[in-house]
């Protein structure tokens, strides 16, 4: 009988990714997930998210009385896909009456084994740029060592240290160390981490769950794309 589940929602890869997890039985356990999917149809998602959790939540026989909160994944990651889970976040929190889990996608990249140092979080930001981060869990939560922040593509063969990075990015390492891990965006994970926050009381307010964006700018305007079109520094 599952007493409690937090839903976690993720869209910042392009994949909608939505996952749900029992309360751990022990303390620094992981949560068991109930049930995920995906839809990777990124024109649909918004018009497929919300009947395909009902869907989900029917199937398990899980009701909105049974949420404690609703984990949302806020990015970096493209600004549509980012709305949509952050307003789909927002209007279950609201109608179901739970509290908000914001969590970065770095963080949705950590493995889920224990951590003994800093990890670098290195995922495609398209325009030859790359979202970095290197962050650290511990039991006060996330520790930001260096915030997320854009390097250029020619700065991934010069990452050092333990670090992880989605497929895009991995496949383009020239020698890939020991220390260098192939990962994924992941919403069971993303619930996981939920939990911690959750029973450690670090929650948000629907409206407080609002999109990461690392790179304040992606449009050119005309007289750039001229620019660049005939050399023009």
């Amino acid at each position: 009988m599952v007493s409690r589940f937090i839903l976690a929602i993720s869209t910042s890869s392009g994949v909608a990714k939505v996952a749900a997890a029992t309360e751990p039985l022990e303390l620094n356990a992981h949560a068991a997930d109930l049930f995920n999917f995906e839809i990777t149809d990124y024109k649909s998602q918004s018009t497929q998210l919300l009947p395909l959790i009902q869907q989900h939540l029917e199937l398990g026989n899980l009701k909105p009385a049974q949420c404690a909160a609703i984990a949302v994944d806020i990015g970096p990651g493209g600004f549509t896909s980012l709305r949509t889970a952050c307003g789909i976040a927002q209007g279950l929190a609201v109608a179901w009456q739970v509290p908000t889990v914001p969590l970065s996608s770095f963080e949705c990249m950590l493995p889920a084994r224990q951590q003994e140092l800093p990890v670098t979080v290195l995922m495609d930001a398209r325009l030859h740029e790359i979202y970095a981060a290197c962050i650290q869990r511990t039991a006060q939560g996330t520790a930001w060592v260096k915030p997320p922040h854009l390097l250029a593509m020619h700065e991934l063969q010069k990452i050092q240290g333990p670090a992880v990075c989605d497929a895009h990015l991995y496949a383009q390492l020239h020698n890939p160390g020991p220390d260098v891990l192939l990962g994924a965006v992941c919403a069971i994970r993303l619930a996981q981490l939920a939990w911690q926050e959750f029973l450690a009381g670090r929650v948000a307010a629907p409206f407080d769950c609002q999109p990461l964006y690392v790179r304040d700018k992606v449009a050119q305007t005309t007289t750039e794309r001229l620019a660049l079109k005939h050399g023009a520094v």
